[in-house]
């Protein structure tokens, strides 16, 4: 309620241009010097100077105890530095020596309100109305002071005083309500409000105070036709539209829930981190989210568009709703809007890499790795971007220096190491690429796809192929029907020159996944060497026609050949 008695209150300029005049009017009988000491503290008031103003002020008391003025400037300085008990003491002697003084009066009055000695504004501001009895601020502050002081009679007399004085509105109903409510005088409070209205139907704060009155009171049905009617009048009333909500979902009406939450987002009053509460509500509670949720999700981003937590929060939203390339672009937006929340950074990096986004995984992974350069995870991830999009070189830079920012976790190690492993295969560095797999597989042996990987660069390279097989045969144990794997194998066996043993893995492999590629050319490469070339040149067909992009298999299909891959 405080904020309708701000409705009243008025704010006084302390030192207008007129008072000013007046104040600086000395006694002619005080000297030069004194003169010139009391603007000289003026000057300094003026320059925001006040230790030394009330130094000099100070003085000026001392040697004309008389003058009021300077003892009234120096009150001011004493409460702009927040001694608030020595400007009242320093105001209450200058109106002792000019107790005529109106506008010291007005000042004595405000400054006991302000510090809360009620008892002594009251009396401060009924001296200033024997003055002017009609003076409807110095009422309001009056009644502010009775109603604080615990004097709730007579703060509800002066309200009615005030009313007699400039005629019923609103803001006294509401004032003269709230004075009721502390005295539990319900029913009549009631009745006040009531009343009020047939005088002032549509006003919104009558309307949303007797709503919460019947609330209060277990009169829900009557609280909801106001509330009703005030969402009319009152269309940009947040909080109408919440309760109006709360309502209707204590009730299971979804549908109106969900539109009286719509309007509610639309209204700049309800706090963002309100609005972000309650969808945070539905993500933990909807197993699957209602397409409602999405949609204050978007309105929420409409709302605060350069708010990092609502882009988040659409994002997770989306990702619970599974659609992960919308979410992506929202965790994209809210690290834009404010890189520095690391959880958010990482999503959008592993998602990247889920997408195969690898330029926008190494170059997002770049950024990360300046901002969060303690971070080993984000040098893992712009690694494996840099060796997927060639750049070996800068691949192995970043992966060893994050390989030392692991400490206590050998599997998250294993996968620095195997993938610096990976950039020397690519560099054809081929005792460097053994020593890293080496060591990654020590760290972490039960890791299969670092095993199947370094079986596969092994076969490529058509070296330490028992150790190969070994380790690819170690997978399939786990994984014994996954293409991949068997791939692997297959081309292990190809390499070993076991071509029937390879040509029967191959086979496997292609029940699974018939428009692999790979599978496609390595069974074409087993026909070739089993002596079935139109087999082989059909198989090589297949591989090309499903996107392979092995360099020599356009040559391998014109000259019905067998050439090494070259990718």
């Amino acid at each position: 309620m405080n904020k309708y008695i701000g409705i009243f209150l008025l704010i006084f300029i302390v030192l207008s241009c007129g008072k000013a005049k007046e104040i600086t009017q000395l006694n002619s009988q005080v000297n030069a010097r004194y003169i010139e000491m009391f603007h000289e503290g003026v000057r300094y008031n003026q320059k925001k100077q006040y230790q030394n103003a009330i130094h000099v002020f100070e003085a000026c008391t001392k040697l004309n105890e008389l003058d009021d003025a300077a003892l009234y400037l120096l009150s001011e300085v004493y409460l702009k530095t927040g001694q608030k008990e020595r400007s009242i003491d320093a105001l209450q002697k200058a109106m002792n020596l000019d107790p005529k003084n109106q506008w010291y009066k007005r000042e004595l009055a405000y400054k006991y309100h302000e510090i809360g000695n009620y008892k002594q504004a009251i009396l401060a501001y009924k001296d200033l109305l024997k003055e002017n009895s009609e003076n409807p601020d110095w009422l309001i502050s009056l009644s502010e002071c009775y109603f604080k002081n615990n004097q709730l009679n007579e703060s509800y007399q002066t309200m009615e005083r005030i009313e007699q004085i400039i005629g019923s509105n609103p803001e006294i109903i509401i004032e003269k309500y709230r004075i009721l409510f502390f005295q539990k005088k319900y029913a009549q409070g009631e009745k006040l409000l009531i009343d009020g209205l047939k005088n002032f139907p549509s006003h919104p704060d009558i309307l949303a105070i007797l709503a919460d009155y019947y609330f209060d009171s277990k009169q829900d049905k009557k609280a909801l036709d106001l509330l009703k009617k005030l969402s009319e009048v009152d269309p940009n009333n947040g909080n109408v539209h919440l309760t109006l909500a709360q309502h209707y979902m204590q009730n299971n009406d979804l549908q109106n829930t969900f539109k009286e939450l719509k309007l509610a987002y639309l209204c700049p009053e309800i706090p963002l981190d309100n609005k972000t509460r309650l969808l945070m509500y539905f993500y933990d509670t909807q197993a699957k989210l209602d397409k409602n949720v999405i949609e204050l999700g978007n309105i929420l981003v409409s709302q605060y568009p350069d708010e990092a937590k609502a882009h988040t929060l659409l994002g997770d939203l989306l990702m619970k709703d599974n659609n992960e390339v919308l979410a992506l672009a929202s965790y994209k937006k809210a690290i834009e809007l404010d890189p520095s929340k690391y959880t958010i950074f990482e999503q959008v990096l592993v998602m990247e890499y889920e997408f195969q986004q690898y330029e926008l995984l190494y170059n997002d992974g770049l950024k990360a790795v300046e901002l969060f350069p303690s971070y080993g995870k984000v040098y893992l991830l712009a690694g494996t971007a840099a060796n997927q999009i060639k750049k070996y070189k800068e691949a192995i830079e970043l992966l060893e220096v994050g390989k030392d920012l692991i400490t206590n976790n050998p599997a998250l190690k294993a996968e620095f190491l195997a993938q610096i492993g990976q950039a020397y295969f690519k560099l054809k560095k081929l005792p460097e690429a053994k020593k890293s797999y080496d060591e990654s597989i020590e760290l972490s042996p039960a890791n299969t796809l670092n095993l199947n990987n370094y079986a596969y660069y092994l076969a490529v390279e058509k070296t330490d192929l028992d150790k190969a097989e070994k380790y690819i045969l170690q997978v399939l144990e786990v994984n014994p029907k996954d293409y991949h794997f068997l791939d692997t194998y297959g081309w292990v066996l190809f390499q070993k020159g076991d071509f029937q043993k390879a040509l029967e893995t191959f086979e496997k492999a292609i029940t699974s996944n018939p428009k692999e590629p790979l599978i496609n050319e390595h069974l074409g490469d087993c026909y070739y060497k089993v002596g079935k070339q139109k087999e082989a040149v059909e198989y090589w067909k297949k591989a090309l026609e499903h996107g392979s992009k092995n360099l020599s298999l356009p040559k391998k299909i014109e000259k019905k050949s067998y050439y090494d891959p070259a990718f």
